[in-house]
């Protein structure tokens, strides 16, 4: 089975920070029991355009967290609850820099 592409979203905040979520049926194995693959980015405005966050479950190495530089391993009990902790921490840092998101105030 070829990796099918299920869900994709780009979304460029006024900054010009963004986030991307993707997300692919993958066939199950030891390396995506699941049958899920995944990648979620929040990269910094430009020039720089840095990873200022990640999740993704690349071929080996599992369920993992990029954050300031450093890659650590992350449990988690669905890969739904990963994109939820993902968007809930993206809208902390963009709070913090004093964009509001849509919806909010």
């Amino acid at each position: 089975m070829k990796a099918r592409l299920v869900f994709q979203k780009k979304e460029v905040y006024t900054d010009g920070s963004l986030t991307e979520i993707r997300i692919w049926q993958v066939r199950k194995s030891a390396a995506f029991p699941t049958g899920v693959k995944y990648v979620f980015y929040f990269i910094s405005p430009p020039p720089e355009c840095l990873v200022i966050l990640g999740y993704d479950n690349h071929y080996g190495k599992g369920h993992h967290r990029h954050a300031q530089g450093r890659e650590m391993p992350v449990m988690t009990s669905s890969v739904n609850a990963l994109l939820q902790r993902f968007r809930r921490e993206v809208a902390e840092h963009l709070r913090a820099w004093g964009i509001a998101l849509k919806g909010t105030s």
